[in-house]
């Protein structure tokens, strides 16, 4: 097993028990001791988890990444006000890609006023998407992942996604570095979110500022690849100068 799908699996196991057992995990995956011992050294770097002896258990952060159950609870007012900022950059006739997340259904629960097209790929923001006619709407297929998220992942969503190109692509993201930009903790979902972004003209990431100075092991966008970035009032002066100097716009909600 490659080494990001191990640690892809180590934290479904902490979102699903709260604890993981490393002597468990090197027999599970059929790897050295120390092997295991460098990735919970890794999921730690990341502030995912916490050492204990003989394993680790998972840090219950209200930063937290995952399970997403929780997350949808956290920020809320935050991620509703971004959702609404987010609003102002849509027009009448726009294309769109809709990327999954907690934040970005915030915005997908506003849109209906305007005619649009628009493109998901996950089956949550398409329930919201589904009943308001003057959304063309367009979901895209593949492989449905149920840990954590209804979203499609896989070559075959990715392909889908490769044949169009839309004005703008609305992306999620679990993590935002100032060095590394955004990633997320699946590979999967990091291959279709760089799909997205390659059909877009416009990059536009809505993150509430929790996501900030994290990073996880699934990068999939530099920051100059990004036009604007919607966050909350909680971003200190000095990050957002900072996202400025890199070329970004910063839309504070």
């Amino acid at each position: 097993m490659l080494a990001i799908k191990r640690l892809e699996a180590i934290s479904r196991l902490l979102a699903e028990t709260g604890s993981v057992d490393a002597s468990q995990l090197s027999e599970k995956f059929a790897v050295t001791p120390k092997t295991i011992r460098k990735d919970l050294d890794t999921l730690e770097s990341m502030g995912l988890l916490e050492r204990v002896h003989g394993g680790a258990i998972l840090k219950n952060t209200a930063n937290s990444m995952f399970p997403i159950e929780r997350r949808k609870l956290q920020h809320l007012a935050e991620k509703q006000r971004i959702g609404l900022a987010a609003l102002e950059y849509i027009e009448e006739g726009d294309t769109l890609i809709l990327d999954g997340g907690t934040t970005t259904i915030e915005l997908a629960r506003l849109l209906g006023d305007k005619n649009l097209l628009v493109v998901v790929s996950d089956l949550n923001i398409a329930m919201e998407l589904m009943h308001k006619p003057n959304i063309n709407l367009f979901v895209a297929g593949g492989r449905l992942r149920r840990e954590g998220a209804f979203t499609l992942v896989g070559r075959d969503t990715e392909r889908m996604l490769e044949k169009y190109l839309v004005k703008k692509v609305f992306l999620g993201t679990s993590a935002l570095d100032l060095d590394s930009g955004l990633s997320v903790l699946n590979s999967e979902e990091a291959e279709v979110k760089k799909a997205m972004i390659d059909s877009a003209r416009q990059v536009l990431c809505l993150a509430d500022y929790s996501k900030f100075h994290h990073s996880a092991f699934a990068p999939f966008c530099p920051l100059e690849k990004i036009s604007t970035i919607i966050t909350d009032s909680r971003i200190s002066a000095e990050d957002e100068q900072a996202l400025r100097n890199r070329g970004l716009q910063v839309h504070i909600a």
